[in-house]
């Protein structure tokens, strides 16, 4: 039986589960994810559009399914996976019923109105993706999460003259992406200016973003987004191909702008791949891959229109003059 989380599920969702999955998007890499305190919330506010618990219990085992909105826009990511209890023979397996609460899961977006769902499944987990693919998720694009535990083989100390984002940097700032990103990858993000502005913490304890442009206003070198939780700090950045050479003096300059102790983490997509011995170099090494997916719930209606100059009824009508003339018999 698949259903909403209930209060009696808080306790389940506090123990250590059997099974999990946790498919880390940047937010979930800088704030670890808690799956009692999240069914807690969608309590609180709603199963919906910001936030949705799903539950799966059959013959003491239960699963659990989380997807996560993205403020502001149609669309979730799917967080975390998890089953819990005794694992039988004849009860189906945790990727059964994970697909299972998955379906439901999109089922319930659609009623939502929730138009694209998002996971980053990682690679080793093939079963994992084999569930997403059966679902009608397709991948657009790999990440590459590198963790900075080395030392700074560069040894110089360079900085990239970067300065704050600003509102006028948003048009810019999406122009360098379309210029260094696949067109496959914008087609499944659906970006547009809005997305690169920095949302204020709407809570005590909640993430920070904050982030650099290099390069003129309107044609900008390079950008350097930091997110940051208490779980640690999370680097992305887009930079054009002949500003490269500068990737390591941008992310030292983001570097020097922290002062805890806290975990680094650096993102890159596949296409940034050249980017990847330069940061090594710096002391960044890779962790984890990760497949994008993306699954549409909508999709496009063609409805016959017809051009107002062929309908009949709407040319205007003009009606002549009649020019009266006296009768010849008068």
């Amino acid at each position: 039986m698949i259903r909403s989380v209930t209060p009696g599920d808080l306790w389940a969702l506090r123990r250590k589960p059997r099974n999990q999955v946790v498919l880390y998007s940047d937010e979930l890499l800088a704030q670890a994810h808690r799956p009692a305190w999240f069914a807690l919330r969608c309590l609180i506010q709603g199963n919906g559009r910001d936030r949705a618990t799903l539950i799966a219990q059959e013959r003491g085992v239960s699963a659990v399914a989380q997807a996560l909105g993205r403020g502001g826009r149609p669309e979730q990511d799917i967080v975390y996976l998890g089953t819990s209890g005794v694992r039988a023979a004849r009860l189906p397996s945790d990727y059964d019923v994970w697909f299972r609460l998955l379906e439901q899961l999109c089922i319930n977006a659609g009623h939502n109105y929730v138009q694209r769902l998002y996971a980053a499944a990682p690679s080793q987990h093939t079963e994992v993706r084999e569930i997403f693919r059966q679902l009608g998720f397709q991948a657009y694009t790999h990440k590459t999460i590198m963790h900075l535990s080395g030392p700074d083989w560069d040894q110089r100390t360079t900085l990239a003259q970067m300065r704050m984002q600003s509102r006028r940097d948003y048009w810019a700032i999406h122009k360098l992406y379309g210029a260094v990103t696949p067109h496959l990858v914008q087609h499944a993000e659906v970006r547009n200016a809005r997305h690169w502005s920095i949302p204020m913490p709407q809570q005590l304890g909640a993430q920070r973003r904050v982030a650099w442009v290099l390069g003129p206003d309107d044609d900008l070198l390079a950008y350097l987004r930091l997110t940051s939780g208490i779980s640690g700090h999370v680097f992305s950045l887009l930079i054009r191909p002949d500003a490269r050479e500068q990737v390591v003096e941008v992310l030292r300059f983001g570097l020097a702008q922290l002062s805890d102790t806290r975990p680094i983490y650096l993102v890159l997509r596949e296409y940034q791949e050249e980017l990847l011995a330069p940061c090594q170099a710096l002391g960044f090494q890779p962790i984890g891959e990760q497949a994008l997916l993306v699954k549409s719930t909508v999709v496009a209606v063609r409805r016959p229109l017809l051009a107002p100059s062929f309908e009949p009824g709407l040319e205007p009508r003009i009606t002549a003059p009649q020019i009266s003339t006296a009768r010849e018999d008068r």
